[in-house]
């Protein structure tokens, strides 16, 4: 697939058949065909915006030539059409302020329309209109300019004074379509029958055939044929009527106006015809590739834990033969880094150290000295902590440093420099913790590593080594991470979103609760965690040298035993200084 990088946008673009909403002009609805669209902001782009040139002469502004401007500099407004330019792309002089948008640099609106479709009389456009409405769609905004009838006192937008309150409808050539209210449109769904957008305020209908489209649809109307390679070999049809089906590229049912291939029975959704190729997902660490079926088999989501029709669309790894995840899945806000990653290079892997012999590392967290391998030396007590997790070291495997206090667990100086996380939908950097930072998924403040995305986003490492699924004592079946739904957490007994919970029930727990450590231990106990569920009881400490009985009895032993010493001690203070004045006289 074509990946253009284009001056009017700081991520590379790919063709698309069609554009329904631009990113650079201010037209809105229905189909414009050929376009780019950008997967990491989300946008498309006419073609004619995308590739337009960075200066030009226009003859609404002969004094001075207009630069295109592609950065918020404030609310400007286009002088032909009175459009705000919000987050668009615009022409602009410097000089005198002067401001037209793409749409207009390249078709200006007449001042006067001599016969429009839309009225009997001529048409005059007016810019100081206050609040008016569109007679013919009933749309607008209060900024724009209208063309207005001064006989009938009736206003038009730009768009709609071409209109016809009748048509031929090339894509209902039975009947043609007349202009309706949105009272009179009640028989319908309440949608286009060809985008399935929600209907505005007036709509083309037929009678006969209960068709109705928008005002943008006809306006715009999509192709009635398109030739795209990325989604299928041969041309593709529209199908301008309801009709059940269900699409070959996601394996997801259709209501209405597919495009199909008369040659194979391919058909697919207008939203999946430029479906991604290649991308990553935050619950797979490689990369996923579109496959149009998989081989035949039984096949489970790595997302939604579903089965997968292996006959239709999906995506899959091709370093993991059992990882399939369904297309529409794959391609959600909070999954996806919204990248299109065909003709990208995959990225060389970062190891956390290098190795100077059998027990000696050099870790990229402090290069400044060796770190040595110590499996067999136990070190018990709080004080002695690892840098990256924060946790005691206790009984695990660390390495140290030759030199200072320096100090990791063998786990945490093997956690990998770049990570996917279930959490957020960019890949993560491991990065040293120089100041007290608050992790996302448990909420928790440490100064420890972090799993970060340089923005707004880390988390620690000990969350970060929390897997999508996991199997919890607390539970008997396994339980799988949410951030949709709102969750009651049966350890702290509190709601929330970030959790982990059963599919087949309504167990959850938070992110937090699911990080406690099993065992923690006290200056008196080693406790095992255990959480009480449906009434049970919390289990006991399973080791502990003194009864909990005897705790109140050896805490006032141990302060008698403080005050003795205390009193001792300025008793000798005092009797040693007597002595020392008397020989002194």
């Amino acid at each position: 697939m074509i990946r253009i990088k284009l001056a009017t946008h700081k991520h590379p673009l790919y063709p698309t058949p069609w554009v329904s909403r631009c990113e650079g002009c201010p037209r809105r609805g229905g189909y414009v065909k050929d376009g780019y669209r950008c997967y990491e902001c989300a946008i498309s782009f006419h073609k004619e915006c995308a590739e337009a040139i960075l200066e030009i002469h226009h003859p609404s502004h002969h004094a001075h030539p207009l630069s295109l401007v592609l950065e918020w500099q404030g609310l400007k407004y286009c002088k032909l059409c009175g459009e705000d330019l919000f987050n668009n792309i615009y022409y602009h002089c410097s000089i005198c302020d002067f401001v037209v948008d793409t749409a207009c640099a390249k078709n200006p609106p007449p001042n006067v329309i001599e016969y429009p479709k839309a009225h009997e009389h001529s048409l005059v456009i007016e810019k100081d209109l206050y609040h008016p409405r569109c007679t013919f769609c009933g749309g607008g905004t209060r900024d724009m300019y209208y063309y207005r009838c001064s006989l009938c006192s009736l206003n038009f937008e730009i768009r709609c004074s071409m209109l016809a309150l009748e048509i031929d409808y090339p894509y209902h050539p039975q009947h043609p379509l007349k202009i309706l209210t949105k009272e009179e449109h009640h028989f319908s769904d309440g949608k286009c029958l060809i985008c399935g957008e929600e209907l505005g305020l007036k709509v083309y209908h037929c009678s006969i055939c209960k068709f109705t489209v928008d005002v943008g649809c006809v306006r715009d109307p999509p192709p009635l044929t398109i030739l795209f390679p990325k989604a299928h070999e041969h041309q593709l049809n529209l199908t301008p009527r309801k009709i059940s089906f269900v699409c070959d590229a996601c394996g997801m049912e259709g209501d209405r106006s597919p495009y199909s291939c008369q040659q194979c029975y391919f058909m697919i959704h207008q939203s999946c015809i430029d479906l991604p190729e290649i991308i990553n997902v935050n619950r797979h660490e490689h990369r996923l590739s579109r496959r149009l079926h998989l081989s035949p088999g039984n096949w489970e989501c790595g997302f939604c834990h579903k089965n997968v029709d292996w006959s239709y669309g999906a995506y899959s790894c091709s370093i993991c033969p059992n990882y399939v995840i369904h297309s529409q899945c794959a391609i959600q806000n909070n999954i996806w880094d919204k990248l299109e990653l065909k003709g990208i290079p995959e990225e060389s892997h970062l190891e956390p150290f290098k190795v100077i012999d059998e027990n000696l590392i050099c870790h990229f967290s402090h290069e400044e000295h060796y770190l040595k391998l110590n499996e067999e030396s136990i070190i018990s007590g709080e004080g002695i902590r690892c840098e990256a997790c924060v946790l005691p070291i206790y009984y695990q495997a660390f390495y140290s440093c030759v030199q200072c206090n320096f100090i990791l667990h063998k786990t945490c100086a093997n956690l990998s420099r770049k990570k996917r996380h279930f959490s957020h939908d960019k890949a993560l950097t491991l990065i040293c913790g120089d100041k007290i930072e608050h992790c996302e998924m448990c909420e928790k403040y440490s100064q420890g590593f972090k799993y970060t995305d340089f923005q707004y986003f880390s988390i620690d490492v000990e969350c970060a080594m929390l897997s999508e699924s996991i199997i919890h004592e607390s539970h008997p079946c396994t339980l799988y991470y949410n951030n949709n739904t709102y969750i009651k957490c049966a350890c702290c007994n509190e709601g929330g979103y970030r959790s982990f919970s059963c599919d087949d029930c309504s167990f959850g727990l938070h992110g937090r609760c699911a990080a406690l450590p099993k065992t923690i231990q006290h200056c008196f106990v080693t406790y095992d965690r255990r959480f009480c569920c449906s009434g049970e009881k919390a289990a006991k400490p399973i080791a502990s040298p003194i009864a909990v009985a005897m705790y109140p009895t050896l805490s006032v032993f141990t302060l008698m035993i403080g005050l003795v010493i205390t009193a001792f001690f300025f008793i000798y203070e005092a009797t040693s200084s007597r002595k020392n004045c008397s020989l002194k006289v």
